[in-house]
């Protein structure tokens, strides 16, 4: 039967007929009527050609040409003529156009689970309404719920890496697992418990390598359900503990970079200072202001606010507290998870401080250097315009201002105030506020011993110098730092178990306790020195879970972000 214009451009299944075309208020209406002579019943399957009674259908169509687009489907019931059926009337199915007591055509359905998946919920509902398919965010989502979840074939599967993403940080956690050779999610599980993680594993005995973090649940886990497998620990991860066991030396040993310049005296600091002033170049508007008999001092490279210093110690009494609580209930024989359920704090926190001894006292808070500013090129000429009489912080602000200041007033009127406030018989440093503030924290210093010397500038290698011959522990520490780097770098396996003892004798309380982290998982790290395996693709799918999360706001169930997560192998790239 040749094809006529109409059918061409509106595709039907077998037995349906196009009778009327016309317009309504809310799009084109297609009158369709069935024209098959027989039909099934669902339940026996049996054909009847008794037609009971007559009834209109309305679904939804693809749109034409951006409008909306109605079926109006006369169909029909039927008896059932079966006598041992208990479906004595039955309706007409059109499984090839439209399911049982759906809306939405099939195409329809199909069109907006593309949109779904793509955009979600509201997006959906927006993209789909511009391209003339007005449904709701619901529908869209309903829609992508109908949709089975696609089953990637696991009996060839390899290599996985495992890793955990949060529901709400610190709080839920679910796992995801991905197939490290085709770069492609394989599932997504409602928690990190051993319990899941291992039977997942042991329902795919075909794998053989399984990538992971350090995590205890994923190292039991591995072990119980992928017994066969090779466990591969991150090399990230490996690089990130070791920094972090350096940057808590650093803290606990309270180093500090030798500073080049000795700190002055009140009147060697305000001479130096006014030197510096009245060499500058910067050009200064002369006011008739007295000028005052001092010369004020510039901020101090440490941030010392009594408030949050007081803020500081009372957190630092707190976290002492609750480590003594942690020591005093493990000596009562209660468990790990006895003792998280006690102090309500993370597993892992309870676990760092049963490991640690309790200090005898409380810590000192770590003080933290000042951060460089947006006023630190314009420091010295507020300095000599202070010198010269000027208070007034609004007028301060207009004239540095016309000289290319882009931070705000507040910052400006701040530092005023500090001015009036502190008296210049205090003990200064002559150097300016920007070189100041640039006075390295823990941290800084963690990544200036961890980097190598021909990546430093000379500047860099004159302050590693410095921190280096301040302490034989940080030459330790930078030594050990270095030549693992050396060893994950180079994959220089065999020097594994002579770092170790390295660092164990070193006398270093954080490097003896990473070292024996490390002789713990011990093949696994071996593992990670010598396979090219890593959780770079693991953490990227998490990235990509993050994004969807975030994109419907956080309010995502389990069986929606894991349908979207998992369809979205299947959409076509680009």
């Amino acid at each position: 039967m040749p094809k006529t214009p109409v059918s061409i451009l509106l595709p039907l299944p077998r037995g349906l007929k196009i009778t009327l075309i016309s317009e309504g208020l809310d799009g084109v209406l297609v009158h369709v009527t069935s024209v098959r002579r027989q039909a099934k019943c669902p339940l026996c399957q049996a054909p009847s050609r008794h037609i009971h009674s007559r009834y209109c259908r309305t679904p939804a169509d693809q749109p034409c040409v951006g409008r909306p687009l109605r079926l109006l489907l006369n169909v029909r019931k039927f008896f059932c003529k079966v006598v041992d059926c208990p479906r004595k009337v039955f309706t007409e199915r059109l499984p090839e156009l439209v399911e049982p007591s759906s809306r939405l055509t099939i195409r329809l359905r199909s069109a907006l689970q593309q949109v779904g998946f793509t955009c979600g919920g509201k997006g959906g509902e927006r993209l789909a309404t511009a391209l003339g398919m007005g449904v709701s965010d619901t529908t869209v989502l309903w829609s992508v719920q109908l949709e089975q979840a696609p089953t990637t074939a696991t009996d060839q599967v390899r290599v996985v890496g495992i890793d955990d993403w949060s529901w709400r940080r610190g709080q839920s956690y679910g796992t995801i697992i991905v197939d490290l050779e085709r770069r492609r999610v394989l599932d997504l599980l409602p928690d990190r418990s051993v319990e899941a993680i291992s039977t997942w594993l042991a329902a795919h005995p075909c794998i053989e390598v399984v990538s992971r973090d350090r995590g205890a649940n994923y190292v039991e886990g591995a072990t119980k359900g992928a017994p066969q497998a090779t466990q591969v620990a991150d090399r990230w991860h490996l690089y990130k503990n070791l920094g972090d066991t350096v940057e808590s030396f650093l803290v606990r040993a309270r180093v500090r970079l030798a500073d080049e310049t000795p700190l002055l005296s009140a009147e060697q600091g305000g001479e130096a200072l006014a030197a510096v002033l009245s060499s500058s170049s910067t050009p200064a508007t002369l006011s008739t202001s007295p000028v005052r008999s001092f010369v004020p001092l510039p901020r101090p490279a440490i941030s010392t606010k009594p408030l949050r210093l007081e803020q500081s110690k009372a957190r630092a009494q707190r976290k002492w507290q609750l480590h003594q609580q942690v020591h005093s209930l493990r000596s009562q024989g209660l468990s790990l998870h006895q003792v998280v359920k006690e102090v309500g704090l993370a597993r892992n926190t309870v676990r760092k401080y049963a490991r640690q001894p309790v200090p005898a006292v409380p810590p000192e808070p770590t003080l933290r250097p000042r951060r460089a500013s947006v006023l630190d090129s314009y420091e010295e000429y507020l300095l000599r315009r202070w010198n010269e009489g000027c208070r007034n912080g609004a007028l301060l602000f207009g004239e540095i201002r016309a000289q290319g200041y882009t931070g705000g007033k507040t910052v400006v009127k701040d530092y005023i105030r500090y001015l009036r406030k502190h008296h210049p018989s205090q003990t200064i440093s002559s150097r300016p506020r920007q070189q100041r503030s640039a006075s390295a924290s823990p941290r800084e210093l963690r990544w200036l011993l961890a980097r190598q010397r021909e990546d430093l500038d000379e500047e860099q290698q004159s302050r590693l110098n410095r921190l280096l011959a301040g302490s034989t522990e940080v030459q330790q520490i930078h030594a050990l730092l270095q030549n693992f780097h050396v060893i994950l770098r180079h994959k220089q396996h065999e020097r594994l178990d002579c770092w170790l003892e390295q660092a164990q004798k070193s006398g270093i309380p954080e490097m003896r306790s990473f070292a024996l982290g490390i002789r713990r998982d011990y093949e696994a790290v071996k593992a990670a020195i010598l396979l090219p395996w890593s959780q770079g693709q693991t953490e990227g799918q998490v990235n990509k879970l993050k994004t969807l999360k975030r994109a419907m706001f956080g309010r995502a169930g389990f069986p929606l972000l894991r349908q979207r997560m998992l369809q979205s192998n299947s959409l076509p790239a680009g």
